[in-house]
């Protein structure tokens, strides 16, 4: 597994993309999974196994504001017995100023939390800057 991290509207999907099409892996909009439609009444269906999943933020947000029993660790966990190759792409949050609201700032911690959780399993994590990577493992 490989974490793609960096600000919003950095380039990081189209980053991921690039990099998996380097190693001749083309990227359907099918083997794309966006964190925001996990866990939404009305999930997308996939047929294909995700080779990325975009978004990782919003995930966690999902799973704090609906209350979902899943935690976000354990549909991480499935997600990587299925494709343990798979290119995970969430933007940084809790950089500025500190959210009054507690729910918002339960998100920015749990974020944080999934994101070390990564790290730890991550053969690569790269920080992406107006396109540009910096690997930092």
């Amino acid at each position: 597994m490989e974490l793609v991290i960096g600000g919003s509207f950095q380039g990081k999907l189209a980053y991921a993309q690039r990099k998996l099409k380097q190693r001749n892996i083309i990227v359907t909009e099918a083997e794309i999974l966006d964190g925001g439609e996990i866990g939404a009444p009305e999930p997308a269906r996939r047929t294909e196994t995700p080779k990325i999943l975009n978004r990782l933020h919003e995930l966690v947000r999902r799973q704090i504001w609906t209350g979902t029993p899943q935690t976000v660790t354990q549909i991480l966990d499935e997600l990587l017995r299925e494709n343990p190759e798979i290119v995970i792409v969430c933007d940084e949050v809790g950089y500025g100023v500190v959210p009054v609201d507690e729910r918002e700032e339960r998100y920015r911690e749990e974020v944080g939390r999934t994101l070390c959780y990564l790290a730890e399993r991550a053969e690569r994590m790269e920080r992406v800057v107006g396109g540009i990577a910096m690997r930092i493992r």
